[in-house]
């Protein structure tokens, strides 16, 4: 898979923003209604 989650934040406004700009991270990937991974998936157990 191309796109994988490395963070999992329950609201958006729990998006650390000072992570993202120490990381330098310009860009931000929500999957709102899963289309991107299969919901059924455990994403935390593979990262």
């Amino acid at each position: 898979m191309l796109f994988y989650p490395k963070m999992y934040v329950n609201t958006i406004k729990d998006i650390p923003y000072e992570e993202l700009e120490k990381n330098n991270i310009k860009a931000i990937i929500l999957d709102m209604d899963n289309t991107l991974i299969d919901f059924e998936v455990n994403v935390l157990e593979r990262s």
